[in-house]
């Protein structure tokens, strides 16, 4: 059992925050599949302090999403309080703090993990925040702005400071921000953080694709938890495989290529709930394309749904290709 604050879990995994992917439409499938705990998108903590943008149907929670954390990005302790103590109002259970985003439009507005480089900041905000919230406050890292002897020292400092103040959690992502997602993750600072603070709970993350590796990471590097992020784009079963492996199951499910198509159609459905019908199938697009890698003839497979141009098209290809 994983505990996080208050919130308990039965299995030590997560859906990890993914912009532009993780709206409910994804957190719905994730659950279904037995994951516990999903995140929302980032968001940047000047649109979580306007309340009109909250109350859209985008960004309203159900009742059977809880347990349900929600990011936060920003440079600014005032703001981000603001934001989480609002992010509390809708009903978030958890607060997450993105200290880790990788993205170029991030770094240049000094935003995500470029505030590694920074970690009397990074602790004036965690405090702030802290400070604003009852609910459960986490923070996302990665090693460092890049591999210099400066960068890791800041890295620790940073953890050091965030679990003498109480943070409730480190999710650590095994790269440097200049290192986007190249290379591998390294897992070895992950187990060296979590013999410095065994009090305190750390969650890997970085190259989760593979049930068995995602447990066999958990095992040999003493984490306390996983965050799945790319893994689970186009594959809401992992979080099934996981837990199977966890139990210790011989046979994994695998779905066949009829519930493969099955899944791909109420997903497709749980997006209309919340965009519109033109936007739907564009959008759709990116997750489409991880789909297809699932099927035997994955290159034609994925070719055709991302080239459907409406949704009486992508309908037809979903039918032809998986026999739903």
């Amino acid at each position: 059992m994983l505990k996080i604050g208050n919130i308990k879990l039965n299995t030590p995994i997560m859906q990890s925050p993914l912009s532009g992917y993780s709206d409910r439409a994804m957190r719905t499938l994730a659950r279904q599949f037995g994951c516990e705990l999903t995140f929302s998108g980032v968001m940047l903590d000047t649109s979580a302090c306007h309340k009109p943008l909250l109350k859209r149907n985008l960004y309203k929670l159900r009742k059977e999403e809880h347990p349900i954390g929600g990011q936060l990005l920003g440079t600014e302790p005032k703001t981000m309080a603001q934001a989480a103590h609002n992010f509390c109002d809708m009903g978030y259970d958890i607060i997450d703090l993105n200290f880790a985003c990788p993205a170029p439009k991030v770094l240049r507005r000094g935003r995500g993990g470029a505030m590694l480089d920074n970690p009397a900041k990074i602790l004036e905000i965690f405090c702030a925040v802290k400070n604003a919230v009852k609910c459960p406050v986490m923070m996302k890292l990665r090693i460092g702005v890049d591999e210099s002897e400066g960068s890791r020292e800041n890295f620790f400092r940073i953890c050091n400071d965030a679990v003498a103040e109480g943070v409730d959690g480190l999710i650590v992502h095994g790269r440097t921000t200049s290192q986007y997602f190249r290379g591998s993750a390294d897992w070895g600072i992950i187990a060296e953080l979590k013999k410095l603070y065994p009090q305190t709970v750390i969650i890997g993350s970085g190259d989760l694709f593979d049930a068995k590796d995602i447990v066999n990471k958990l095992e040999t590097s003493g984490a306390d938890g996983a965050a799945v992020a790319r893994g689970a784009i186009g594959k809401p079963w992992i979080f099934r495989q996981i837990k199977e492996v966890l139990e210790g199951k011989e046979e994994i499910y695998q779905p066949n290529i009829i519930e493969q198509g099955q899944i791909i159609l109420e997903h497709f459905s749980l997006l209309k709930e919340l965009y519109e019908p033109k936007k739907c199938v564009w959008y759709f697009r990116k997750f489409l394309s991880q789909y297809g890698r699932s099927h035997g003839q994955s290159g034609k497979v994925r070719r055709e749904l991302v080239t459907a141009k409406d949704e009486a098209k992508l309908i037809e290809t979903i039918k032809k290709w998986y026999g739903v």
